[in-house]
């Protein structure tokens, strides 16, 4: 999780909390083991559906269907 600070995390929580329900679709985009671990640890502050890709491109078809 290089480049990711504690400030950053609790300012996405704050975010999850006040907006979360406002969300339809969240794309995480990236090859890493811990992205899996925060796809899932979002659902549980967002009632959008989160679902991590590989490509960008596959990425962004999904979040315009």
């Amino acid at each position: 999780m290089q480049g990711w600070e504690l400030r950053a995390a609790w300012d996405d929580f704050k975010l999850g909390l006040k907006h979360g329900s406002e969300f339809e679709k969240i794309a995480i985009y990236g090859n890493k083991n811990w992205q899996e671990i925060v796809e899932k640890m979002g659902g549980w502050f967002i009632s959008g559906e989160t679902k991590k890709f590989d490509n960008e491109t596959d990425a962004l078809a999904w979040l315009d269907t």
